[in-house]
């Protein structure tokens, strides 16, 4: 590349540039954003490396090769003009500061969601151009300084979580700095100093700027207001005034959400394309538009095309670190979700967004829970009937209510069902009663409550003036105003807490239990093997802790749902060598059938009457080897074969992702340190949040590849089977790199990893490949595979046993990823491979 000439190497016309500072100007507006981002930094020999997104080679830059790009660096003259300077500031400066922020997809430990990275945030992506357009413009010289200073303090506060003391020391020591650079400037001068002061005079007026937008929580949230489209949450004032809510609109929060564009387009392209599959095979299973209850609600003409919304509830605790008594706040969240998204957004916890918070004691009082309700009910009714308007669009856009999820107890209450599991008629879908819950199903059958039948119950004891429960009715429901929602048909069961908290660690105590009776395992020798035992790559982020004599004893599993899930998953592959001698295993088995069905997506109507056997034949068998055991979970399972005709596929119902979302206001409420009024601490950091995360619209919608370690490699060191596999594909002459792992839609690939590629016969069995390599031939990204062959699937493990054929095939992982969108681990157990899959595949 000449000194005197600069070519961009990502045109693909030949644009020359006279100076490296406008080739690095032209890069940083019009590359930056591309996908995939490769460049070659030719500037010196010593230089040759590649990069693959813009933010490294910007650190590279100005780590070596400062002096292009900053006229301070080679201009001892003295005589840079006012407007260069400014536009210095506006441009490369601004890249300064951006180029010293870690990179954001590193270390995943700074961020809220663990297992969720963000996107990386690329100041320029806000378009932070140059400055000023007319120097002695005085109104607005400085807005996009300001602009992009308020939102540094915004990402240093609700991305980082940083308390407001350390943002205005960092404030403080940037105008600092400015002062320093002031001073340096001055001495240096040594002729012409009229430039100089100019250039001081404008440091100086910046240091105001950036002192006054930190000075005090108003001044910020004003900024925030005018630059970042911030609203504040509404404060409901309840019974008493003490007692309040804090609730963000639901209007103003889905309109914020959908004026993006592209997640829109994703919207609607993932309905027509499940539309599409549905209509194609009519025994798929595939949406919640397809459940009956869902399907009343979009009757009306104005909800033919809707878009569904679901609501969730549940109650957090966040504690007083300090004080005399560490007091603790319960907490009462409503979140919602829209139903529609497509998959790889709605896996995400940023997609569930917040619609109220309160006081848990304040629900307690029937008027102050009676006024919320109303508030939150007219809120949803107006978004149904009136929609939202999205001025790229000709029409408006209306939403259904779908569904509430929440766990039993809280299910229970906002129906208006007893809250009491031990006695009565404990079960909100049909009419058993605690007495009969031991007896077999395949002897008597309950029935199921239905509108007009819980309509009648809830209008006799309106007549008595509430004074008793009847069959398990306390009366109205909560959200008895809100359109589309009734008690018996918009709650559906959740299989977090109904299978994974509570069948799942009930029959693994069982089970481990038996083995010590039998003298198969001691206590020590169950703690040691699940505490030594060796996880996958993919089930670690799930291992449970170690089972302790004193969880067996009080028939408690340690852990999370998802480790109680993983534990009962592998614990025929971690006690093989004894299962042949538990009599309890066909429980194990009959559970693990019923799990693959619950679990699948999509589900077959088909597979339904066969689930309802197994359902019935799985509680006869708890009632004939664990009477003890037969709670009211147990039963809750043998609702969910009518539950998915009712309320659609269980996994889109679960409250695994919701209550993922606790974990923002836990940590905000243990950082902030203000205890006096958390709703509105809590409810205001989410919405300057909410800015922060729609301004950088860090939510992936395309298929988009990460590569987060590469290598280069020559043609002859790759395989002779790899060679043969690519040699229509790949020149010699390409750049060839191999990967040490990608990221796809946020989940990690790697060698040894291990998709399913296909569905085989009639029969769906899956067939499986392990990735060999991963390489990048000339920006295009190929996985290469080994295909395994498929011997059998063992019931005793419940895995299916594999073999290594050595056959090597390319693979698209998007094609496979929409078989079943995970990566799997392998086990060995007596010599053979087994492959433990969690749910039942079919085609979609």
């Amino acid at each position: 590349m000449s000194h005197d000439h600069y070519f961009c190497p990502l045109c693909t016309s030949a644009n020359v540039f006279k100076s490296y500072s406008t080739l690095f100007t032209h890069i940083r507006n019009e590359h930056s954003d591309e996908s995939p981002f490769m460049i070659r930094c030719e500037l010196n020999a010593l230089c040759g490396s590649r990069y693959s997104s813009f933010d490294s080679y910007r650190q590279h830059i100005y780590r070596c090769h400062r002096s292009l790009i900053d006229p301070f660096d080679n201009d001892h003259s003295g005589s840079v003009t006012i407007e260069k300077a400014l536009n210095d500031i506006g441009g490369s400066s601004v890249d300064c500061i951006s180029s010293n922020e870690p990179d954001l997809t590193i270390d995943s430990d700074e961020f809220i969601y663990p297992e969720e990275e963000l996107s990386e945030i690329d100041y320029q992506s806000i378009n932070f151009g140059p400055i000023l357009n007319n120097v002695f413009d005085q109104n607005t010289r400085f807005t996009k300084l300001t602009a992009f200073y308020t939102y540094f303090l915004l990402e240093l506060r609700e991305h980082h979580l940083l308390p407001q003391k350390v943002v205005q020391l960092i404030t403080s020591n940037i105008c600092i700095l400015l002062d320093i650079i002031i001073e340096i400037t001055n001495a240096k001068t040594l002729s012409s100093c009229a430039p100089v002061i100019d250039f001081a005079t404008v440091l100086r007026e910046i240091n105001q700027i950036i002192s006054f937008i930190s000075k005090n929580e108003y001044q910020f949230l004003k900024q925030c207001t005018e630059h970042f489209d911030y609203q504040p949450p509404t404060k409901i004032m309840l019974n008493t005034a003490e007692e309040c809510a804090n609730y963000v609109p639901l209007k103003q929060s889905v309109s914020c959400m959908l004026h993006d564009d592209q997640l829109l387009q994703a919207i609607i392209d993932n309905i027509k394309s499940l539309s599409t599959c549905t209509a194609k095979d009519k025994d798929l299973i595939i949406s919640n538009r397809q459940c009956r209850s869902v399907r009343s609600n979009l009757v009306r003409p104005t909800n033919s095309n809707a878009l569904l919304l679901k609501l969730y509830t549940d109650g957090i605790d966040i504690t007083n670190p300090i004080g005399p008594k560490k007091d603790s706040h319960k907490l009462t969240c409503f979140y919602y979700l829209l139903d529609d998204l497509p998959e790889i957004v709605r896996s995400q916890v940023d997609s569930i967004d917040l619609h109220c918070l309160c006081y848990t004691k304040n629900l307690n009082n029937d008027n102050s829970r009676r006024m919320l309700m109303n508030i939150l009910a007219e809120d949803l009714n107006k978004l149904q009937i009136e929609g939202i308007s999205i001025p790229r669009l000709s029409s408006r856009i209306y939403f259904v209510f779908s569904t509430f999820c929440a766990d039993n107890l809280a299910s229970n209450e906002i129906g208006g069902f007893q809250k009491n599991f031990n006695g009565g008629h404990f079960c909100r879908h049909c009419f058993i009663t605690h007495e009969n819950q031991h007896i077999p199903l395949t002897d008597i059958s309950f029935v199921p409550r239905s509108r007009l039948k819980h309509d009648k119950i809830v209008n006799h004891i309106i007549a008595n003036n509430g004074r008793q429960t009847v069959q398990g009715v306390k009366g109205l429901s909560w959200f008895h105003d809100l359109i589309g929602f009734h008690s018996t048909e918009s709650l559906p069961p959740d299989i977090m807490h109904d299978i994974a908290e509570g069948a799942c660690p009930l029959i693994t105590s069982a089970l481990l239990k038996e083995a010590v009776q039998q003298r198969l395992l001691t206590y020590t020798d169950i703690e040691q093997r699940t505490s030594n035992f060796v996880y996958g790559f993919y089930d670690s982020s799930n291992k449970p802790p170690p089972i302790k004599k004193q969880h067996l004893t009080t028939s408690y599993i340690a852990g999370t749902a998802s480790q109680k899930l993983c534990l009962f998953q592998l614990f025929p592959v971690i006690f093989h060598d004894i299962i042949d001698h538990l009599t309890l295993m066909i429980l194990y088995t009959v559970l693990c059938e019923i799990i693959s069905y619950v679990y699948s997506n999509p589900i077959r109507k088909s597979w339904i009457s066969y689930m309802n056997e197994l359902c019935k034949r799985f509680h006869a068998l708890m009632v004939e080897h664990l009477p003890d055991l037969v709670t009211p979970k147990v039963h809750f399972i043998t609702e969910y074969p009518r539950s998915i005709e009712k309320h659609g596929l269980p996994i889109l119902n679960s409250c695994l992702r919701f209550e993922a979302k606790h974990l923002y206001f836990k940590q905000i409420a243990s950082r902030a340190f203000n205890f006096k009024n958390p709703l509105l601490i809590l409810a205001k950091r989410y919405q300057l949040r909410s800015c922060l995360l729609n301004k950088t619209k860090s939510v992936s919608l395309s298929a988009v590849t990460t590569i987060r370690s590469s290598k280069l490699i020559e043609w002859s060191k790759l395989s002779h089977s790899v060679q043969h596999l690519l040699m229509k594909d790949v020149n010699k002459i390409n750049t060839i790199y191999e990967c040490s792992s990608i990221d796809y839609h946020h989940i990690n690939i790697r060698p040894g990893s291990i998709v399913v590629h296909h569905l085989a016969h009639a029969e769906e069995i899956p067939v499986f490949c392990q990735i060999y390599c991963i390489l990048k031939v000339e920006d295009k990204c190929m996985i290469i595979a080994e295909i395994l062959d498929t011997i059998s699937f063992n019931d005793k493990l419940w895995s299916y046993q594999i073999e290594f054929t050595g056959t090597l095939i390319k693979i698209d992982i998007e094609h496979c990823f929409s078989i079943f969108p995970h990566c799997l681990d392998s086990y060995v157990v007596e010599q053979s491979h087994y492959i433990n899959i969690l749910t039942r595949l079919t085609k979609k």
